[in-house]
């Protein structure tokens, strides 16, 4: 019970974080407020504590060499960027996130080893993701001093991708429907049409597409017959009618929703196709060149890059065509930033290097094997695919494919919440290994005992003395 009640506060400790409006793009200072200061309290106390008491149930395979790799990356992360000589308050804002998946990962870890059910803990995590995508549409309505039909990034949590991932997971995999699953989908996909974010749609279509990959991994693998995907059928048009429902809905809210959605999908070149191309990618090209410049000033910084917290600028080159749309920045732009980017490959390279861009691919891939890998060994086993929760085997692989989904356009460990939820689900495979290895010792000491079964009227009539005469270490009588 002490374990669960520290992995919930850890879970929710950052489910009810936000942005701080008043903070400049690339500001050379920043920090946080009172509540964020405690928010993070709660999570180094919950998963420090955690990790301290619970030590001895971290060493349980495969788990621990999870927690090994990240700790190993956050140490390296570490030390290049305090011998790169960075400010130490821009380092401490920035590896927030990295340290929150190593505590994430501890703290699921022990829950696994200490009994927790796969299903109770995904409850508690897709809760924490709802809370999170609730508190952040209103506080992002309430206190941005921006009208509904501009707020954009600020009513976004890193939770949405983690939850549309569930949800093709729960829709595809779920042997029975239910109808909170379309609750749980269109809460995000509000706030997400809301947002006229159209990089929501690479984890949306993802999950759905690697839940379908996992569905036929399953029938391969004799968890699912060759008729469970017809049944399927009813609840995707059941799905796809909530999904339209909420879109209808949400234009009947925001009247000028389809206008933005038109305008940002295909006129996102300013007034008048102002720039050459989109918006959007002239940023990014703006921020990845710059950051190129300056690795290719010391070739060596591409091994192991600059350190979090060094910094960078945008390029120049594309200021002319980014200031005919913003020309309101003209002047007020900054000349050095800051924050870690808009992508995680660029930023990865650029503060870590090659090496940095190892440990991304390995911990996204490796958690993707363990997931399938847990999968697998459950399913040799008889009861391991008839679980109720059963289907949850395969969320890590559909989760990790959601965030690297969008992993180019977007760099999510901007947001502390994100390592929450990025640790809980590095380490979730673990649960499906312990049920397997249960499982399977189960059922092959079922093979070598002889069983008897006698009704429980029969036992009672008999009394001990044929259980006496008849007991062979081989052998076990179980009344029903």
């Amino acid at each position: 019970m002490f374990y669960r009640i520290l992995f919930v506060l850890f879970l929710l400790s950052f489910s009810f974080d936000y942005k701080d409006f008043k903070g400049a793009f690339g500001a050379a200072q920043g920090g946080g407020s009172f509540f964020q200061f405690l928010f993070l309290a709660v999570a180094v106390a919950s998963g420090g504590l955690a990790t301290m008491i619970g030590l001895r149930h971290l060493l349980v395979r495969p788990g621990v060499f999870i927690s090994f790799f990240w700790w190993a990356y956050v140490v390296f992360t570490l030390a290049v960027a305090f011998l790169s000589g960075n400010e130490t308050g821009h380092i401490m804002r920035l590896i927030i996130p990295p340290l929150l998946v190593g505590f994430g990962i501890n703290v699921t870890l022990i829950a696994a080893a200490t009994g927790m059910r796969p299903g109770e803990a995904m409850r508690w995590f897709v809760l924490v993701a709802l809370i999170s995508c609730l508190w952040r549409f209103i506080y992002g309505i309430s206190f941005s001093g921006l009208p509904i039909s501009e707020v954009r990034m600020d009513i976004l949590s890193p939770a949405i991708g983690f939850i549309f991932a569930w949800t093709g997971c729960a829709l595809l995999l779920r042997t029975k429907f239910t109808w909170w699953t379309t609750v749980i989908f269109g809460i995000p996909m509000f706030v997400a049409a809301i947002s006229v974010t159209r990089s929501l749609a690479f984890p949306l279509v993802t999950s759905f597409m690697m839940g379908s990959f996992c569905l036929g991994l399953g029938i391969v693998w004799k968890m699912y017959n060759y008729t469970f995907p017809l049944k399927k059928m009813a609840p995707l048009v059941v799905m796809a009618g909530a999904g339209t429902l909420v879109l209808l809905s949400t234009i009947a809210i925001q009247s000028s929703l389809l206008d933005s959605w038109n305008e940002r999908l295909f006129h996102n070149q300013g007034v008048n196709t102002a720039t050459t191309e989109d918006l959007s990618t002239l940023m990014r090209k703006a921020e990845a060149v710059s950051m190129l410049n300056i690795l290719k000033e010391d070739p060596y910084d591409f091994i192991y890059g600059k350190g979090l917290g060094a910094a960078y600028y945008w390029d120049e080159s594309y200021f002319p065509e980014l200031f005919l749309v913003y020309p309101a920045d003209r002047h007020q732009f900054p000349d050095y930033i800051y924050s870690a980017g808009h992508s995680i490959w660029t930023y990865t390279l650029f503060s870590r290097g090659f090496i940095g861009i190892l440990f991304m691919l390995g911990a996204f891939f490796g958690v993707m094997t363990l997931s399938l890998h847990s999968a697998w060994l459950n399913s040799r086993t008889v009861m391991g695919p008839r679980a109720w929760d059963s289907f949850l085997m395969f969320y890590p692989f559909i989760a990790m494919w959601s965030v690297l989904s969008e992993s180019i356009t977007r760099n999510p460990f901007d947001e502390r919440f994100t390592g929450v939820l990025f640790g809980f689900v590095a380490a979730f495979p673990q649960f499906f290994y312990n049920r397997a290895y249960y499982l399977n010792y189960r059922e092959s000491v079922s093979q070598e005992t002889a069983q008897i079964i006698v009704d429980e009227s029969i036992l009672d009539e008999a009394g001990e003395d044929v259980l006496i005469e008849n007991n062979h270490p081989q052998t076990q009588v179980q009344a029903i």
